[in-house]
């Protein structure tokens, strides 16, 4: 990122976030090819995030991470130690990515009830998307305690 994108800070900010935003998530299929950058015009950025999903919901789906953070190989070791390891691989400083991770530990929860209603009556199961809910907000829960 700070080889190829105009705007390095911005996107530096924007990938860290994506990785925090995928580990509340419970994504640990966030791998290399979900990650672009967009050429134009006005220069390279970072592309919006896609292929998101909750690994964490589906059992039969492998637990570990596709990419590291830290030492961590699955969403359930991961802790404040493996954080601090990525911060320190990054170059980024562990109090931004500690602040960060609360920041979004904090706001994802509150946009939950939103998404949820959002979805409501698109034909989706209610009784599932309130387990996803859940789940979601308890990962968030966690992270805020890092």
């Amino acid at each position: 990122m700070r080889r190829a994108s105009t705007q390095t800070g911005r996107d530096l900010m924007r990938l860290l976030n994506a990785v925090i935003f995928n580990v509340i998530l419970g994504n640990a299929d966030a791998h290399a090819k979900n990650f672009s950058l967009l050429h134009a015009d006005a220069g390279t950025r970072l592309a919006p995030l896609y292929d998101l999903m909750t690994t964490a919901f589906y059992p039969e789906l492998a637990a570990d991470f596709a990419m590291r953070i830290g030492r961590a190989a699955t969403l359930a070791e991961l802790g404040p130690r493996d954080w601090q390891a990525f911060a320190e691989i990054t170059d980024l400083g562990f109090q931004l990515v500690q602040r960060q991770i609360h920041e979004l530990a904090d706001k994802v929860p509150a946009a939950i009830p939103a998404v949820l209603g959002a979805l409501t009556g698109t034909g989706l199961d209610q009784a599932v998307l309130e387990r996803l809910g859940a789940l979601v907000r308890g990962r968030a829960e966690r992270m805020a305690r890092i």
